[in-house]
C-alpha cells in the first residue's frame, strides 16, 4: 500500500512560503492558486498544503520532522539546503528523544521547524544537557 502523509499549513503569505518549501523540495508545487499551494512529493512521501490566512498561526513555529534512513540522504538534502541558500543548522551526534543522530534544521517563513535526520543508536536519556546554541534537543533556536 502506497501512503502519503498530509500537512495542512496555515500561512499569511502563501507566495513567500511556496518560494521556500520550492527551493527546499527542488521542485515547484503540484496546485498553485492565489490562496493556496500544495507539494504532492513522492520523497519523503508527503502532501503539503500551504493555506492563507488572515491571522498569523495560533501556534507558530511548530515542528516538523523527515527522518532519512541512510546518510548520503541527508548529505542529499544537507547540499540541497545549502544551494539554495536556506539558513540551517546542522547537528552531528546528537542525543535527542532517546536517540542519537545527525540532524540538518531549517525553518519556514513561518518559523515552522523542519528537521531531516538519520538516526544512529539509542540513547538512555531524552537529550544532551543545554547549550547555549539549543533552547531545547527538539528545536535549535538558530533555526526559528
Amino acid at each position: 500500500m502506497k501512503t502519503r502523509v498530509h500537512i495542512s499549513l496555515p500561512v499569511t503569505d502563501v507566495e513567500a512560503s511556496a518560494r521556500f518549501y520550492e527551493k527546499l523540495f527542488g521542485q515547484g508545487p503540484t496546485k498553485r492558486k492565489l490562496d493556496y499551494a500544495n507539494f504532492r512529493l513522492d520523497r519523503p512521501a508527503l502532501h503539503l498544503s500551504l493555506v492563507q490566512t488572515s491571522a498569523p498561526p495560533t501556534q507558530p513555529g511548530a515542528h516538523y520532522g523527515v527522518e532519512l534512513f541512510e546518510d548520503a540522504d541527508l548529505t542529499a538534502w544537507r547540499e540541497r539546503v545549502e544551494s539554495a541558500q536556506i539558513p540551517m543548522e546542522t547537528e552531528e551526534n546528537v542525543t535527542c528523544c532517546y536517540a542519537v543522530a545527525d540532524k540538518v534544521w531549517v525553518a519556514d517563513p513561518e518559523g515552522n521547524s523542519w528537521e531531516f535526520w538519520v538516526r544512529h543508536a539509542e540513547a538512555e536519556q531524552m537529550s544532551e544537557p543545554a547549550t547555549a546554541t539549543t533552547e531545547s534537543c527538539c528545536d535549535p533556536a538558530c533555526c526559528t
